[in-house]
C-alpha cells in the first residue's frame, strides 16, 4: 500500500498516509514507512509522523524512539490537532521518561489544546463514529 491508497478490512475502512520514515539521522538510511487512517477516526501515523489531511479525533503518538524529541512531539501534536492523543511506543521509557513526555504533552504542558493519555498495557478507550463527529 501506498500513500492516498485505502481499503476495507474487518468493516473499517484505512486510508495510508506517508512514505518514509520519519530522520533518525543523516547518516542513517530512511526507510518506507506508512500510517493508517482508521474510519477517519483514528489515526497511527507509523513512525513516519505525517499529517494527514484531515482532523482526526484520537492519535495514536509514538512517544520514543531514536527519532524522537520531546520538542519534534509538541510540535507535531499541534499539527495535527487531534481531539486526543494516545501514547504508543514508548516501552523502552522508564517511569520518569513516561511522567516527563506525559507533562510537556499533558495538561501542564506547553498547550498542545487537547487531553492526553497513556492507556495501561490492556486497557482499551471507546470513540466515538467518524459520522459523529463534528467537521474541523
Amino acid at each position: 500500500m501506498g500513500h492516498g491508497e485505502a481499503f476495507d478490512t474487518a468493516g473499517f475502512t484505512v486510508e495510508v498516509h506517508g512514505t518514509w520514515h520519519e530522520t533518525i539521522h543523516p547518516d542513517i538510511p530512511r526507510v518506507g514507512n506508512i500510517g493508517f487512517l482508521v474510519d477517519g477516526t483514528l489515526f497511527h501515523p507509523g513512525d513516519a509522523l505525517t499529517v494527514p489531511d484531515t482532523r482526526v479525533d484520537a492519535l495514536l503518538l509514538p512517544v520514543h524512539g531514536p527519532w524522537s524529541t520531546t520538542g519534534r512531539l509538541i510540535d507535531y501534536v499541534r499539527e495535527v490537532a487531534p481531539r486526543h492523543p494516545y501514547a504508543i511506543h514508548d516501552g523502552a521509557l522508564n517511569d520518569t521518561g513516561l511522567a516527563m513526555v506525559g507533562g510537556f504533552l499533558g495538561a501542564g504542558g506547553p498547550g498542545t489544546g487537547a487531553p492526553y493519555d497513556r492507556l495501561a498495557v490492556g486497557a482499551g478507550v471507546d470513540l466515538p463514529a467518524a459520522s459523529a463527529q463534528p467537521s474541523a
